[in-house]
């Protein structure tokens, strides 16, 4: 233990002093010998009075600090922030790299998938009528290329009417391909013959044949034109006018008894006709033109919930298999007679030829105090046809 104190002491004497002789380095050598005897001696006697035996070589060596160590510990470990980028791009024939780099220098790739490969099409030979056509496909970039059929088109017709098909004799239509220039006619099913009240029978409006009797979709027919009748018959009377009223009435119907107006009682059932007043609003005219014109059971003139009603927030169309909803057509001289068009707060009836009857608030006929419109038949201006939102088709049979 001594001899190592005195190693020590001598190695910090001969750095600090630097001596230049050997002689001064030996004086100093005495001198430390001391020093280490004494520095022993109270270590021991330290030692001693704790009870614990220390070797001197278990001390810490000079310039080591156990603060500095604590701190150390005490510090965050780094977590790496890595940053993308592609360092080698992927195309169809190899895959591309993505190198991931830390701020500290650590980095890492991964492989970047194959890219799709990019197809220029060739017709090699094209696609007719009847006949399938080819094309070729070849990747711009890796030179992969295949072949695949291109589907026949199929015949592209124009149809020209030759003859327009009636009661008495077929229709004639003929098509023609607009691509290979293929022809071929078509022959179209005679029309049914259109039916209407003679005598106490029915003829064909058109060629004017009797008709012994009338099938149901002839009885349809005679129903729908029996509802224009009847609202051209009233458009012509000028007894009758437009009635504006609240909607929780509608004013009711004239030939039932059921006219309705403010501060008249007259509505009550079983009023006679002619104890009321001859007006309609345009929905109870609707529905009385099918209901008397054409002796529909589906319609109800009364107020309640089972009458023709508008297609609005108001009142909805009564749901029937004797109605059927159909498509605006781009014209209105498409549809048929006896079509009901409704519009937000208004309904017509379509009489043909591009005209309509309806109640309607305009400066015709005789107007006092309370009535102030009348009921028009008219051709329908392209304001009230662009207005129109719902057509409904009577597909009954009514009174016939």
């Amino acid at each position: 233990m001594k001899k190592f104190l005195l190693m020590i002491l001598c190695f910090l004497v001969a750095a600090a002093m630097a001596p230049e002789a050997g002689s001064v380095f030996l004086s100093y050598a005495d001198e430390t010998e001391a020093a280490a005897d004494t520095l022993e001696a109270e270590i021991q006697e330290t030692t001693q009075g704790s009870g614990v035996e220390t070797d001197v070589a278990d001390l810490p060596l000079s310039g080591t600090s156990e603060e500095s160590t604590e701190a150390e510990e005490t510090q965050p470990p780094h977590e790496h922030q890595y940053i993308g980028k592609v360092t080698k791009k992927a195309t169809c024939k190899s895959k591309g790299v993505m190198t991931y780099t830390c701020s500290c220098g650590a980095k890492y790739t991964k492989p970047i998938p194959l890219a799709a490969h990019k197809y220029k099409k060739k017709v090699l030979k094209k696609a007719k009528c009847k006949k399938a056509g080819k094309a070729r496909y070849k990747c711009t970039v890796c030179g992969r290329k295949y072949t695949k059929k291109i589907p026949k088109l199929g015949h592209k017709y124009k149809v020209k009417t030759l003859r327009k098909a009636t009661c008495t004799h077929k229709g004639k239509l003929k098509y023609k391909c607009k691509r290979c220039g293929k022809k071929k006619i078509k022959m179209v099913k005679k029309k049914v013959h259109h039916p209407k009240v003679k005598g106490k029978g029915y003829v064909c409006r058109d060629c004017g044949v009797k008709i012994k009797k009338l099938s149901s979709y002839q009885k349809t027919l005679l129903a729908r034109d029996s509802a224009v009748q009847w609202a051209i018959s009233i458009a012509a009377d000028n007894d009758f006018h437009y009635g504006e009223s609240s909607w929780s009435h509608h004013n009711g119907c004239y030939f039932c008894g059921t006219n309705q107006s403010e501060g008249n009682a007259k509505f009550q059932d079983g009023a006679e006709p002619e104890e009321c007043e001859k007006t309609y609003c345009c929905n109870p005219f609707v529905t009385a033109a099918f209901r008397h014109g054409a002796g529909a059971k589906e319609v109800d003139c009364k107020v309640s919930s089972k009458r023709f009603g508008l297609a609005n927030d108001r009142n909805k169309v009564v749901e029937s298999p004797s109605w059927k909803k159909i498509s605006k057509p781009a014209k209105v001289t498409s549809l048929a007679p006896g079509d009901v068009l409704l519009a937000p707060s208004h309904a017509m009836l379509y009489a043909g030829g591009g005209k309509i009857i309806h109640a309607a608030r305009h400066d015709y006929g005789v107007r006092d105090d309370r009535w102030n419109d009348s009921i028009i038949y008219e051709k329908i201006s392209a304001g009230k046809w662009n207005s129109v939102t719902k057509i409904y088709r009577y597909m009954g049979e009514g009174k016939f």
